[in-house]
């Protein structure tokens, strides 16, 4: 009689499990399904991402180009002036005064006996 418990829980758990088979993959699927749209959509967003930030870095080129450009156009046209010519030597002046010069302090003489007590 055990052994007949046996064969029916050993029959109702074959036919259980040949019964879930079908469930199973559909989870499954369901599972792979989500993980693919969320990798999809994570690729998207890292995608879009990439494409602002190089958007935003041509537009920002393209802008500081046309402000250079205004800069440049807005800026004085005129060149510097030419250097000014040397001016002409002018002529030497001669003194009225004639007396011979002299100068203000004149040489002390040597002492000469200084210079014998040395020698």
């Amino acid at each position: 009689m055990k052994l007949r418990h046996y064969l029916w829980l050993l029959f109702l758990l074959i036919l259980a499990s040949c019964a879930e088979e079908d469930r199973n993959m559909l989870a499954v699927q369901a599972m792979i399904d989500d993980e693919v749209a969320k990798r999809v959509e994570s690729y998207r967003q890292s995608r879009l991402k990439l494409c602002r930030e190089q958007a935003l870095t041509e537009a920002s080129k393209l802008a500081d180009s046309i402000l250079l450009e205004e800069a440049r156009m807005s800026r004085d046209t005129l060149d510097k002036p030419p250097k000014p010519e040397k001016p002409e030597k002018p002529e030497l002046k001669t003194l009225l005064d004639s007396t011979p010069v002299k100068p203000f302090i004149l040489p002390r003489r040597r002492d000469t006996i200084a210079t014998d007590s040395n020698g």
